[in-house]
């Protein structure tokens, strides 16, 4: 199957990220104009992180935690609006359709299509790093860019053997027909080239 002009190019923005001083740069990379349409996954941050501490002390289940961990990466894309308002919300197909249209610049809002979605296992193995790709697949996007702090190694198969990304992350790129691109912080400068397709 040709490749969708409209096919967008989905970036995911670690929650560490948020501690970056690379983080501004990111955002001005991303809400630059461009020729084809950016989605922004955020990580789930310090609000993850607070799921986590939560569920160790009142013991709540797997599922209630993977729901709420969705909710905390909805809080970083909101955050992320709030720092870069070029980045502009989506939260499903129809919104992201129209921001592809224009080949716009946006941050996704995943409680609508991820909240209640039966393909995502309700597990921390399964973060916003597996979500993204997941994302990706449901998208048919162009290219699938996860960006890590420091110097994570390029190769998906390395990082995940390597523990950088998530322990489902292997599984979700089986199957996936898009390039992923495994960046650090330091490696804006390389989208403009990811989006003209100089780079898989």
């Amino acid at each position: 199957m040709p490749e969708s002009p409209l096919a967008p190019l989905v970036v995911k923005l670690g929650g560490s990220l948020l501690d970056s001083p690379r983080l501004a740069s990111w955002l001005e990379a991303l809400a630059r104009p461009a020729p084809r349409a950016r989605l922004v996954v955020a990580g789930g941050g310090p609000f993850a992180d607070a799921v986590r501490t939560g569920q160790k002390r009142w013991a709540f289940s797997d599922l209630a935690a993977h729901r709420m961990a969705i909710l905390a990466m909805q809080q970083t894309a909101l955050l992320l609006h709030d720092r870069e308002p070029r980045l502009e919300p989506v939260e499903d197909t129809a919104g992201i359709e129209a921001l592809c249209r224009k080949c716009g610049a946006g941050v996704w809002l995943p409680w609508r299509l991820a909240g209640y979605e039966p393909s995502l296992p309700a597990s921390w193995q399964v973060t916003s790093d597996s979500i993204a790709l997941w994302l990706a697949s449901f998208l048919e996007a162009r290219a699938a860019v996860i960006v890590k702090r420091g110097q994570p190694p390029r190769d998906p198969r390395r990082a995940a053997a390597l523990g950088v990304v998530d322990g489902a992350f292997a599984a979700f790129l089986e199957g996936l027909s898009c390039p992923v691109h495994i960046l650090g912080e330091e490696e804006s400068g390389r989208l403009s080239g990811i989006l003209r397709g100089d780079e898989g």
